[in-house]
């Protein structure tokens, strides 16, 4: 559970000066000393304890009950400096995102955090390190937050990722295929498809792509980044980049009629698909056809 920041049971809320302490220290012990005297039957302070009794107690709860008041003013006072600052810090961020400022936005929530933010803007620290390519930072933070919630697909999608551009492709497989377990969106299903297109999974492949497929509606929503040539992207929807990669799959396997097909597929729903286009062009008579590559983006037929 989070601890709420300016919580009157905060620790540091029951600390005392020290010349608070020595004023109730000598109210005890003359307290405790009174009690003592009467039990030993000190029949003179036995008759004339209660008098002095009802001097002594009110006195001592009621200095005890001052002290007490002044704390929580005081630690009231430091809740609300720190709750001030935490909104401050969260401003900070919310509008360095909306600059693209992502030194500063990761700056703020770290403060934020540290503060005893609410811990749920961990994902956006994730985030906000994944965009300043700090993958290493992003990577161990959501390793954290998976081992904290093995269902956070923010962690997931993360830990897939950033592995997969390390070149561990049987890793980001196996953060893919949790992830589609639980979020089996066309765009996870692509991902997926990749990973075992690079592991030549191709049943699998086959497979999950046709899961794509079926979610046509939502796979022309969700847009994928391809790699044309170093340093050259485009971005088409899912269900181009599904068909494309179905294509590739059959012209490996030397089916060069059914490669056509899906890649005339591709074209359909991106008529400016360039890596599509490319490897239909590689079909025509005389053209240098040779089978593609483990990597799909590195291939001649590229998926």
């Amino acid at each position: 559970m989070i601890r709420e920041i300016g919580s009157p049971f905060n620790k540091r809320n029951y600390n005392l000066r020290p010349e608070e302490m020595m004023i109730t220290g000598y109210l005890i012990l003359l307290f405790g000393k009174c009690q003592n005297l009467a039990e030993k039957n000190n029949w003179y302070f036995l008759k004339n304890f209660h008098l002095m009794k009802n001097f002594l107690a009110p006195l001592f709860f009621s200095t005890v009950l001052s002290i007490a008041a002044a704390n929580g003013k005081a630690a009231g006072t430091d809740s609300t400096a720190v709750i001030q600052k935490q909104a401050e810090n969260l401003q900070v961020y919310r509008k360095a995102i909306s600059y693209n400022d992502m030194s500063t936005a990761a700056s703020s929530l770290v403060t934020y955090l540290n503060s005893g933010g609410n811990q749920v803007y961990q994902d956006s620290l994730a985030i906000v390190y994944y965009n300043l390519n700090n993958f290493n930072g992003a990577y161990k933070l959501a390793n954290e937050l998976y081992t904290a919630n093995n269902k956070n697909t923010t962690a997931l999608t993360l830990l897939a990722d950033i592995s997969g551009r390390g070149g561990e492709s049987k890793v980001s497989l196996e953060w893919y295929e949790k992830l589609c377990a639980l979020s089996p969106t066309p765009y996870n299903h692509y991902q997926l498809a990749s990973k075992q297109f690079i592991l030549e999974r191709k049943l699998e492949c086959r497979q999950t792509l046709q899961k794509v497929v079926a979610d046509s509606a939502e796979a022309m929503k969700q847009p994928v980044s391809m790699e044309v040539s170093n340093g050259y992207f485009e971005q088409v929807p899912t269900l181009a980049a599904a068909y494309n990669m179905l294509g590739v799959l059959q012209f490996n396997d030397k089916k060069k009629e059914e490669a056509a097909v899906y890649y005339n597929k591709a074209l359909a729903v991106a008529p400016d698909f360039v890596i599509a286009k490319q490897n239909l062009d590689a079909l025509k008579p005389g053209a240098a056809t040779k089978p593609a590559t483990k990597t799909p983006s590195s291939s001649k037929s590229k998926g």
